[in-house]
């Protein structure tokens, strides 16, 4: 009988230990189990601070001013999109301008991305034009590699 609790006793605390070591970074921050699962959907490739194209524009060796300049220009970029949030009001909800927000939110997504790379690319000196195209390139040819070509 006692062999049994204690054999019982060390898987349980090899399976407590095992999920600490799974999860190292939830146990040891404290944090509960859905924070931990948020913060690693957070970390995939769908949930990347800012748009992409912007972390390559980081990459590059910007002045100062540079940073600032960009930096105001995506900001603009996306407080100038359209907000499907505009279709609530304190006490009603206008679901066809809801409908029309998002559908002009979508169907402007591409032409308001391509201004505001246009407006970014034009603040970058001719170094940084082609350092930025080699980064292109790069990314490319690792994303070939990945898929096997």
């Amino acid at each position: 009988m006692n062999k049994k609790i204690i054999i019982s006793l060390g898987a349980a605390a090899l399976l407590a230990s095992s999920l600490v070591a799974f999860f190292p970074e939830c146990d040891m921050q404290g944090k509960n189990n859905f924070a931990c699962k948020k913060e690693k959907m957070m970390q995939g490739r769908g949930f990347q601070r800012g748009p992409g194209i912007a972390k390559m524009f980081m990459q590059l060796d910007l002045s100062d001013a540079q940073k600032i300049q960009i930096k105001t220009i995506i900001g603009n970029h996306i407080n100038s999109m359209p907000s499907p949030k505009d279709a609530f009001t304190e006490n009603s909800f206008d679901k066809k301008a809801f409908v029309s927000l998002v559908r002009e939110r979508i169907d402007g997504k591409i032409e308001f991305k391509a201004q505001m790379i246009e407006k970014v690319y034009a603040v970058l000196n001719t170094s940084q034009k082609k350092e930025f195209k080699s980064i292109l390139d790069t990314k490319k040819n690792k994303r070939m590699q990945m898929m096997g070509f």
